[in-house]
């Protein structure tokens, strides 16, 4: 009877063993991804636009594994000078008043974003540089950007070759001889100088 007591608690403890001295775990539930930023997007290539012209915007939210939200709807949209530049159509659609400067900019969810638009009048001081613009869009697609020098209002010289040209960010935009290759979603400004001369105008590449 002993012995059957003994083996019988040997049995409990080579069983209960293991399991005693299990410590598994176990996958935690998934937790959500954060919004980290707002970016203001131009819907096409713009350069300086025209006194009287019109032209709208995207707003997008990026969250922390990467992901984009159109919120151009949810947004609220203003411009810092709307002597320059207005508000006209909703939820983005803006007209241009008069010349000079203004920020464009989106609010949404305690976060803002803005792009810089320059307006001028239709008739301006020659001689200057006219950009064609690069508008790749999708990341991996190069399109070209021209520079021409006007020398009044219906004659120039394509100067795309002979002028230097820049990116304000080479991770959305790159530019080379006026070749523009879209490289990271994002809002970029694309530069041509010759001779004394700049013009540039903006572009978003889209997520």
């Amino acid at each position: 009877m002993l012995r059957m007591k003994v083996l019988r608690a040997a049995f409990i403890v080579f069983i209960a063993g293991p399991f005693a001295a299990c410590d598994a775990s176990y996958p935690t539930q998934p937790t959500s991804a954060s919004v980290l930023a707002l970016q203001v997007h131009y819907r096409s290539a713009m350069g300086p636009a025209l006194v009287g012209s019109g032209f709208a915007f995207r707003a997008y939210t990026v969250d922390s594994d990467g992901v984009y939200e159109d919120v151009t709807s949810k947004a609220a949209w203003s411009s810092s000078n709307s002597g320059v530049a207005a508000l006209t159509t909703a939820p983005s659609g803006f007209s241009a008043f008069a010349p000079g400067l203004a920020d464009i900019s989106a609010a949404y969810q305690g976060m803002t974003s803005s792009v810089t638009v320059t307006v001028v009048e239709p008739d301006r001081e020659f001689p200057v540089l006219k950009l064609g613009s690069g508008d790749p869009q999708v990341i991996g697609r190069t399109s070209v950007a021209t520079a021409m020098l006007m020398t009044n209002r219906t004659q120039g010289v394509n100067v795309t070759g002979s002028a230097t040209w820049s990116s304000s960010d080479p991770s959305v935009a790159a530019v080379l001889a006026g070749s523009v290759t879209a490289v990271g979603a994002g809002t970029a400004r694309i530069t041509a100088r010759f001779n004394g001369l700049s013009a540039s105008y903006g572009l978003s590449v889209q997520p």
